[in-house]
């Protein structure tokens, strides 16, 4: 009898985690009639410690990609669905993203559309904490084998809005973002509910071996680089 192995560590597997996060999926309930997305979820064994320790980050990654204005209708619809009940039981919920909100008028690069929004403040060592185990057990999904090195994570939709230098805060963000871009360009896509997530893979040049690109809800885009 073979033994599986957690994706993060060589413990024994005791169940099995969604990649990404289930949550992340809106429920049939606030779809149209026979639309499923959450169908063939993609899923990794892992151990009691590396499962459940993490469902609150799993929460705080949700509400900070939901957060971008630059997400496709399916992230605006769970946003009005699910995370609108979640307020309602329990208002404290939203008050970590919105308790230090400003005002803010973004231009869209692509379209040239100025959005009357707000920057709100966000933990990024969190998030990137959370994308980089995600692009862990995405690698065990497509290699069939655990990555034991460094993951870094690029979250191109997080971007500094109201510094004196956001500019140049936010230019390295954006120069990864479109280098990310063009390398993947004729990559194959990944996921079966592609509205929610997608991702291509491809092997890098040194010091990065492996190099991902991550898409949640088509506008919040991820780019992920596997080192030794």
């Amino acid at each position: 009898m073979s033994v599986t192995h957690c994706y993060m560590c060589e413990a024994t597997a005791t169940s099995v985690e969604h990649v990404p996060p289930r949550c992340l999926f809106p429920e049939q309930k606030d779809l149209p009639s026979g639309v499923n997305l959450r169908k063939q979820l993609i899923t990794v064994p892992s151990c009691e410690a590396h499962n459940t320790s993490k469902s609150k980050d799993d929460e705080y990654l949700l509400y900070a990609l939901l957060m971008n204005i630059s997400n496709n209708p399916t992230a605006s619809n769970h946003f009005s669905s699910k995370i609108v009940r979640a307020i309602q039981r329990s208002p404290a919920v939203i008050k970590k993203f919105t308790e230090k909100q400003i005002p803010v008028r973004v231009e869209d690069t692509q379209t040239g559309k100025i959005h009357e929004t707000v920057a709100l403040q966000v933990n990024r060592k969190r998030v990137e904490t959370a994308l980089a185990m995600i692009g862990r057990a995405l690698y065990f999904h497509h290699f069939k084998k655990g990555w034991r090195g460094s993951v870094s994570a690029y979250p191109n939709f997080l971007l500094c809005l109201t510094e004196a230098n956001a500019r140049e805060l936010n230019e390295p963000v954006e120069k990864m973002a479109a280098l990310a871009e063009e390398f993947f360009l004729n990559q194959p896509r990944y996921g079966e509910n592609q509205d929610v997530f997608s991702y291509q893979v491809a092997a890098g040049q040194a010091p990065a071996e492996t190099i991902m690109l991550l898409r949640f809800y088509e506008g919040s885009r991820v780019t992920l680089l596997f080192r030794k």
